[in-house]
C-alpha cells in the first residue's frame, strides 16, 4: 500500500515540467524557511527566555526539509487525475494480454464448476490439455463463472494497485450483467460451440476500467488529505519534541526561582 502510494507521487512529480517543478520547488523553499523560523520561536509565546539550541536548529531543519518535500509533492498531486488514468488505462490492456490471467481464472471456474457439476465434466479433459472446456448445461453454471471471472478482475487491480484500490471502487455489477447477456447471445448465434473465455475478461476489465475512470477525479482531493495529515503526523515529532524541551527548561527556571526564593527568607 505504501510503496505504490508513495509510487504515484514521484509518477506525479516526474510528470511536472521543467517550470512547473522551479516555481514548486521556489515555493517548497520559501515555505520550509518559514517553518524554520516558526520551529525556532514559536516557544517564545509562553516561554521568553527559551533559547534555542543547535541540537533544537537540527528538529527544525527536519521540520523544513519534510515541509519543502510536502510543498511540492502537494502541487505534484494536481496531475494525478492523468496520471491514475494512464495507469488503469495500462492495467486494463495488461490484464486482457496476460495468459497467466487467463490460463489461472479458467483453472479456478473449471475446478469449482466441477465440484460443482461433476456429471456434467464426465471425460472432458483438465485445463491446460487440448479440448479442455467448460459445459455451460445451466443458468447457474453461467452465473457461476461469471462471478469468478468479474471477481478475479477485481481482485487483480487491488493486487496490483492497493493505494488506488483504497481511493476507487470497481463496480462489477454491470460487467456481471453483460457478460451473462453475451454469452447467451453467443449461445444463440452459435449452438453447440464453445464460448471464448477471454471476453468475459476484456468485458469484465473494461467495465472496471469505465467505472475507475469516472472515479479518478477525486483522487486528487483524496490523496492531498492524506498527504496533509502525513505532513500534520511527521511534523507533530521536531514540534512536539521542542515544545517538551521548552517546557521542561521552564520548569527548571521556576523550580530554580523558587529555591531562591525560599533561600533569602
Amino acid at each position: 500500500m505504501a510503496l505504490d502510494f508513495f509510487n504515484i507521487i514521484n509518477k506525479c512529480i516526474v510528470s511536472l515540467s521543467g517550470d512547473e517543478l522551479f516555481v514548486a520547488l521556489l515555493i517548497a523553499i520559501v515555505m520550509g524557511g518559514l517553518c524554520w523560523v516558526a520551529c525556532s520561536y514559536y516557544t517564545r509565546l509562553w516561554h521568553k527566555r527559551f533559547h534555542v539550541r543547535p541540537q533544537h536548529h537540527l528538529l527544525c531543519a527536519i521540520a523544513a526539509i519534510f515541509t519543502v518535500i510536502f510543498t511540492v509533492q502537494f502541487r505534484a498531486v494536481g496531475n494525478l487525475e492523468y496520471i491514475v488514468d494512464d495507469m488503469i488505462d495500462n492495467w486494463y490492456e495488461d490484464l486482457t494480454e496476460d495468459a497467466n490471467f487467463h490460463n489461472e481464472t479458467y483453472a479456478t471456474a473449471f475446478y469449482t464448476l466441477k465440484d460443482m457439476y461433476p456429471d456434467y465434466f464426465t471425460g472432458i479433459p483438465e485445463p491446460g490439455n487440448r479440448g479442455s472446456v467448460i459445459p455451460y448445461r445451466n443458468e447457474n453454471m453461467i452465473h457461476k463463472c461469471v462471478e469468478i471471472y468479474v471477481k478475479a478482475a477485481v481482485s487483480n487491480f487491488s493486487t496490483q494497485h492497493p493505494f488506488l484500490n483504497m481511493m476507487l471502487s470497481a463496480r462489477p455489477g454491470i460487467s456481471e450483467s453483460e457478460i451473462t447477456s453475451d454469452i447467451h447471445g453467443f449461445f444463440e448465434r452459435n449452438p453447440g460451440r464453445t464460448y471464448n473465455l477471454e471476453r468475459a475478461v476484456e468485458i469484465a476489465a473494461k467495465h472496471i476500467r469505465e467505472s475507475l475512470l469516472k472515479q479518478s477525479p477525486k483522487t486528487v482531493w483524496k490523496t492531498r488529505l492524506i498527504l496533509v495529515l502525513l505532513f500534520l503526523g511527521v511534523q507533530l515529532i521536531p514540534f512536539g519534541t521542542i515544545t517538551y524541551c521548552a517546557n521542561e527548561d521552564l520548569k527548571r527556571g521556576r523550580y530554580k526561582a523558587k529555591r531562591e526564593e525560599e533561600f533569602y527568607y
